[in-house]
């Protein structure tokens, strides 16, 4: 059964009412969203960029994420805008191109609405990073969806970043579906903003399909971060691998659920799901839930958590060379984040999350 989080909407189609009254992560959205556009960049040879699609090009499919039905009414009449790999010759995926970058800059007070279709057509390699930032102390909303659709041998690589301003509100889901030996891996940085609410998933339709997912967050000074993570197993020998590592400070609170699920006749597959908090205060509040649901005897699931504090021994390594606890501390927390950094594949992208985090650590 698949789990959901969703998020409390105001002055949306009544139809989601019961939903919305039964939900526990709730954070008011404003009755008027604007659809807005990205900056991009990066679009070369073999990968196209439209504004306005046809409705026809981004395939149909039982698209598996981590907010549930409801959270289509947030972007009822809105256009996603669609990136498409071409094919591909031979058997496996071609060359990756440079990555695609959808730049989303929102203005303070901003209550913005955005969506983005991502094909990978047949031996297709694609890479899409998201940013979403605004000014340091700018406040506002932002509804953001994205669509996955892997064909056959075709690999795709998401990128979100959050950078917004500590007064934001973000809701965003990634929702994906793979074919036969198609995989999706969806990266997450979340720094920013007030409330994130983040859900995730795929289905994993084909033979030997795959999801990966990575993410890094720093939760701290009364940010609110709630993800839910879900993957569905369909495809026989399909694996899914699903990886949390973040830190927690001051009165900073964060929900973590990961759902695998193996669905009957998907023999041979295999799931793994691991998380890594560190704790740096007292006030901060951690909740992780893994779930592993089961409908096939020969698979393998499992899952893992690490949560606690720096040990004294690191903190007297680091103190006995000069370093005080604070920084180390801090050091500690941005090195979770810049490990992941290893994986976005723009030099500007890193550059701009590094000076978010040089804010973050006062080395502006």
């Amino acid at each position: 059964m698949e789990k959901t989080n969703h998020i409390t909407v105001n002055e949306i189609p009544s139809k989601t009412w019961s939903w919305l009254k039964m939900n526990r992560a709730a954070v008011d959205v404003p009755s008027a969203l604007e659809p807005v556009l990205p900056k991009v960049r990066g679009i070369c040879e073999g990968v196209s960029y439209s504004e306005k699609p046809s409705s026809k090009e981004m395939p149909d499919a039982a698209y598996t994420g981590g907010c549930g039905s409801s959270f289509d009414a947030l972007f009822d009449g809105v256009q996603p805008v669609l990136i498409t790999a071409a094919s591909a010759s031979g058997g496996s995926s071609g060359a990756e191109n440079a990555p695609v970058v959808l730049d989303y800059r929102l203005s303070g007070g901003k209550s913005a609405v955005a969506a983005q279709d991502v094909f990978a057509r047949e031996n297709s390699s694609v890479t899409v990073i998201i940013v979403s930032s605004s000014d340091k102390g700018a406040g506002g909303f932002q509804a953001l969806r994205t669509k996955l659709y892997a064909a056959r041998n075709a690999h795709i690589h998401l990128v979100k970043v959050q950078l917004l301003g500590a007064g934001f509100v973000q809701a965003d889901e990634t929702a994906g579906f793979c074919e036969e030996n198609a995989s999706i891996e969806v990266t997450h940085i979340i720094l920013g903003g007030a409330q994130t609410y983040l859900g995730a998933g795929a289905n994993l339709s084909g033979y030997k399909s795959a999801f990966r997912s990575d993410a890094a967050y720093l939760c701290a000074d009364g940010q609110v971060l709630d993800m839910n993570y879900v993957v569905l197993q369909y495809g026989k020998k399909s694996d899914c691998q699903m990886f949390v590592n973040g830190t927690l400070r001051g009165n900073g609170k964060k929900t973590y659920r990961g759902t695998i699920d193996f669905k009957n006749g998907c023999s041979g597959s295999t799931g793994n799901e691991q998380e890594e908090t560190l704790l740096l205060s007292q006030q901060a509040v951690n909740n992780s839930i893994p779930v592993i649901l089961c409908d096939e005897e020969d698979v393998s699931g499992e899952h893992g958590a690490t949560i606690g504090r720096l040990g004294d021994d690191v903190l007297f390594y680091m103190q006995s060379r000069g370093i005080p606890k604070e920084s180390a501390e801090n050091i500690i927390a941005r090195a979770k984040v810049q490990a992941l950094l290893g994986k976005v594949n723009d030099e500007e992208t890193v550059s701009f999350v590094s000076d978010f985090m040089n804010g973050l650590f006062g080395e502006d």
